[in-house]
């Protein structure tokens, strides 16, 4: 019943459900509290989707890796080079790193001193160096295969939650959340705004993104989520006057926007 009436909320989409909802739940003394704070949980998750996939189609950056003819490949490989780096940064460097190194069976045969070189103009280039040396060792063991399933994944030199997420992704089409510290700071914004964790530590913030994420449109989302944080949701000076999400937003509801600034990726 529950799940039929958020529904009817998502297709609906009045300016002023979330308040109404909070009305009539107080008033309902027959409903539990914590069945009340999931239900209120429902109802916010489908009201970001629904705004952040329309802003999305209408603002929406262009990247080579989201065209159609990006391979999977380009695709894994360029979430590991956005790490810590701008997305205009990694753009400029697409063309130069993938002429060099096409598709797995390149990058497997390359040396450590090879992608170091390659990665100097992106910075951090010894941890990129070796984060990618390591996938291509994986790739040699297998004898030129990549991972096909969960299992195999577990097993392969894919290092990390963001990077393992995103080959879930993209190869094996599963939905996962591309979870850095921009989808975080966006999450814990709208949801429960609080001390900043790092994401690889904050149980409660993956639980929500794989919780978001679950819709049909999954990469389409990530990719909003992922444009939001950079263009609106910034860490610091975030437009919250333009928000699509702050007549809902936590983060804006308790303080209108003046709150203490929260890492850069």
């Amino acid at each position: 019943m529950v799940k039929r009436f958020c529904q009817w909320l998502y297709e609906e989409w009045s300016e002023n459900f979330i308040f109404v909802c909070q009305e009539e739940m107080v008033k309902d003394t027959h409903v539990r509290f914590e069945y009340k704070l999931r239900f209120m949980r429902e109802v916010m998750v489908q009201y970001l989707q629904h705004r952040l996939l329309k802003w999305f189609d209408e603002n929406q950056r262009i990247f080579p890796w989201r065209e159609d003819r990006a391979t999977k490949y380009q695709q894994i490989v360029s979430e590991i080079l956005l790490q810590r780096t701008k997305a205009e940064t990694v753009a400029k460097y697409y063309d130069t790193f993938f002429s060099k190194f096409p598709d797995w069976n390149t990058l497997a045969n390359a040396s450590l001193e090879e992608l170091e070189e390659i990665m100097k103009p992106l910075g951090l280039y010894r941890h990129r160096a070796r984060r990618l040396y390591k996938l291509g060792e994986d790739i040699r063991r297998r004898g030129g295969k990549i991972p096909g399933n969960e299992n195999e994944l577990r097993d392969s030199g894919f290092i990390g939650l963001y990077v393992t997420n995103a080959f879930e992704l993209f190869m094996l089409k599963n939905r996962k959340p591309l979870l850095d510290v921009n989808m975080s700071r966006l999450l814990k914004r709208y949801f429960k705004p609080g001390d900043f964790i790092d994401v690889r530590h904050d149980k409660e913030i993956q639980e929500l993104a794989n919780d978001i994420i679950e819709v049909r449109r999954c990469k389409e989302l990530n990719w909003a989520i992922l444009d939001y944080a950079a263009l609106v949701c910034k860490s610091r000076n975030p437009l919250c006057g333009e928000c699509v999400l702050n007549k809902h937003c936590k983060y804006y509801g308790l303080s209108q926007g003046d709150v203490a600034e929260e890492p850069e990726q």
